[in-house]
């Protein structure tokens, strides 16, 4: 009785099986993974800066939440406010100081006025995890037609739902966002 394979092909040899169709498709199935692998990379990589950037853009709005709260709070003439008066030795049209130094953001009795919770709640619809502040600094403006000017610095500080520091004042974790504004009459 004869082969199947001898049948076949007759008087001549059965080609060799090496294995080249299994060598190929695992070298495919290498390629295909280390492309799914740098896509998840890719995608979690821009998650993250998407999240980062939400991050910061609401520590900014907070910021900003605080600026116009003590801006308010100057036009009203709030008695309530902290404001740090301007050394008296301080040149007419020197710029305050005080906001600069970051141990002045974290001493007591407190030279910062916190946005109160309520506002917070009103303008954001929840409270933040580090409510945002504000410094107020009277400013010596150089007069205008022998009038005198009253001047304020106000400095606002904004942070991330994930701000920490140290009791130094040295952000450990998130982010904080400064901004300012002058307000003169």
């Amino acid at each position: 009785m004869k082969n199947p394979q001898e049948v076949l092909l007759g008087n001549r040899q059965a080609p060799r099986e090496v294995g080249f169709v299994l060598l190929l498709v695992l070298t495919i199935l290498v390629v295909l993974s280390g492309a799914a692998i740098w896509a998840a990379k890719a995608t979690l990589s821009t998650e993250q800066v998407a999240t980062h950037f939400r991050m910061n853009v609401v520590a900014h709005e907070l910021a900003e939440l605080a600026l116009r709260y003590c801006e308010d709070g100057v036009m009203k003439n709030d008695t309530f406010l902290i404001i740090l008066p301007l050394p008296l030795d301080a040149a007419s049209g020197a710029m305050p100081q005080a906001w600069s130094n970051l141990t002045h953001w974290i001493t007591i009795p407190s030279q910062v006025n916190t946005v109160p919770v309520a506002q917070l709640q009103d303008a954001m619809g929840a409270s933040s995890a580090t409510a945002p502040v504000c410094m107020i600094e009277e400013m010596r403006l150089v007069p205008i037609d022998t009038q005198p000017l009253q001047g304020f610095l106000i400095t606002a500080r904004g942070f991330s739902q994930d701000y920490k520091e140290a009791s130094d004042g040295a952000i450990t974790s998130g982010t904080d966002v400064w901004v300012q504004s002058m307000i003169r009459f």
